[in-house]
């Protein structure tokens, strides 16, 4: 979805764009906020998130070496409060303060006198730090002791730095937050400058494309270009953070980001929250994996970006099967008449400015059907598409079956082709059986697809339980996959004793074995989280030491 495009643009281009030129800037006038917020949460829970997290993983042996390091350099710190670092600006130059939970100054310094960090007490409650790497400073103030590189920048310290990091050290382990409007206006230029300038150093070095290539790479550039200052125009806040649930009994990482009040990205992101969808009926209730995304494409620009990307895709795909020599003339034609048809109607599904739809897989009883569907602007417009390449194709492949429109069911025509599999490859006929039946409905705004080797029961099925759905609430996008299915379905069809081992950890979860990743939209931004459950986490600890373990030949 467009929006997760975009949170991911920013990261990228804040971490890998922004940050390396912190220099020296002259500003009139600096921000007040944090660049950079680093949270740690109270060493009492992390310790117990930590350990909770390597039993889970399978390896319990690395809980107690942890334990004991921490506890040796820890000394003297207050493990109930938080452990924080701020990054703020000034004269364009960054100056980062580090500030622990102080209990006992002595007994810290103390303990990392045996690292060979040594302290020197420069009274009035400041130290001169030698890391042995370089010099740093230390200020004892009230129950905070402040680490910075300057003498100058330890008499400068936030009064209460807990209070700059907010509710992060209880919502998460570790966290990091950029404040983006907290950077120069004269960086935010740099970045872009920057970026157009690789922008057509691109395109100055793609010296064979011919001009209306030329001219369509130039437009998805500049697109590309307006999106990015955008993002760092609009986007107030970036978060990204790391929480070990033991209630939950899992773990997940965060990123978020939050734009500025009344900006365009702002507004955008209000007028999607209402998403709702009726897809969601096709999500089968053994699935092994899922898919469920659910979108509004609201600015004109955005919808332009995206038709730009989608001509250019196809146009390479095009270019890639007229000059394929084993692909004969009257195929390839047939084939890119064919994708100039898809191009078509997905523009014209993005003009529409709604995306909804859902995919969903089963592995029963060792057989794989796969449910796909979703709104398009025109369904039956790409069934006829469809019938016309695969008619061509099964004229010249043996034993390929194309039927269009070969029934109804509901207001959904009918369709299926059967692609028979070679008797020599196991591994496929494992897994569809003797050969690939896909099955097709398609309607006038939306189309379906199975791969079932039963026949169209499924299909069918999934019409009467769309066309029996009401809309329900909905997130932009749901991933849920089921790993213990997944490894004992990929063990029958190729037997592995890796597999095996991993299979039989993730049956012990008992249904705690998901891996997820979902967004959803917060006030003035979305959220964006992966999640994996302790089933996953222990069969990847088990996989890792069956691994290990194998004896590896010549």
């Amino acid at each position: 979805m467009r929006m997760r495009n975009r949170t991911i643009t920013a990261l990228a281009l804040l971490a890998a764009c922004v940050l390396p030129h912190l220099h020296p800037i002259a500003r009139a006038q600096e921000s007040q906020q944090p660049l950079l917020m680093i949270s740690v949460a109270p060493l009492d829970g992390v310790l117990k998130n930590t350990s909770y997290m390597l039993r889970a993983c399978n390896i319990p042996e690395m809980s107690g070496l942890v334990t004991i390091m921490a506890n040796q350099y820890s000394q003297g710190l207050d493990t109930t409060r938080p452990v924080g670092a701020i990054v703020t600006l000034e004269q364009g130059a960054p100056k980062p303060v580090v500030f622990l939970p102080a209990a006992n100054v002595d007994q810290f310094f103390g303990a990392l006198a045996g690292a060979g960090i040594e302290a020197d007490d420069l009274g009035d409650g400041l130290f001169e730090v030698n890391t042995g790497r370089q010099i740093l400073y230390a200020r004892h103030s009230g129950n905070w002791l402040f680490i910075t590189q300057t003498e100058e920048a330890s008499s400068q310290v936030p009064a209460d730095p807990e209070r700059l990091l907010g509710d992060l050290p209880q919502r998460y382990d570790i966290a990091v937050r950029l404040n983006v409007q907290s950077l120069p206006p004269e960086l935010k230029s740099m970045v872009v400058t920057q970026v157009r300038a690789g922008f057509e150093q691109s395109i100055a070095m793609q010296q064979n494309q011919d001009p209306q290539e030329a001219e369509s790479a130039r437009q998805i550039g500049e697109a590309s270009l307006q999106q990015i200052e955008q993002l760092i125009n609009d986007t107030e806040q970036v978060i990204i953070g790391w929480r070990i649930d033991q209630a939950g009994q899992k773990t997940y990482i965060d990123a978020a980001a939050q734009f500025v009040t009344g900006s365009s990205l702002a507004n955008q992101v209000e007028q999607s929250r209402d998403l709702s969808s009726r897809y969601s009926s096709l999500i089968l209730p053994d699935a092994a994996v899922y898919a469920r995304s659910a979108a509004k494409i609201v600015s004109e620009n955005d919808k332009q970006v995206a038709k730009n990307n989608l001509h250019n895709s196809f146009a390479q795909i095009k270019k890639q099967v007229e000059s394929n020599a084993e692909i004969p003339s009257d195929i390839a034609e047939v084939i890119t008449n064919f994708l100039d048809s898809v191009e078509t109607i997905t523009a014209k599904t993005i003009d529409e400015g709604v995306s909804d739809g859902v995919a969903s897989m089963t592995v029963t009883d060792g057989t794989l059907r796969v449910l796909a569907g979703g709104m398009i602007a025109d369904g039956n417009e790409l069934a006829r598409s469809l019938e016309k390449v695969m008619t061509k194709v099964a004229s010249e492949a043996k034993g390929v079956q194309v039927e269009f429109n070969y029934g109804t069911h509901g207001d959904y025509q009918l369709h299926r082709i059967a692609v028979p599999l070679d008797s020599g490859d196991q591994r496929m006929r494992a897994i569809f059986g003797g050969q690939l039946l896909i099955g097709i409905a398609s309607a006038d705004k939306a189309f379906l697809l199975t791969l079932d080797p039963s026949g169209d029961a499924l299909l069918k099925s999934a019409i009467d339980r769309l066309n029996g759905a009401q809309p329900q609430p909905a997130t932009p996008f749901e991933l849920v996959a089921h790993i213990q299915p997944l490894l004992q379905f990929a063990n029958s069809v190729s037997p592995n004793p890796i597999l095996e081992q991993a299979a039989q950890a993730a049956a012990q979860a008992q249904g705690n074995d998901k891996i997820t990743v979902t967004a959803r939209y917060i006030n003035r931004g979305a959220v964006y989280r992966l999640s994996l459950d302790e089933g996953v986490l222990r069969t990847i600890g088990t996989a890792a030491k069956a691994g290990g373990g194998q004896q590896q030949g010549f």
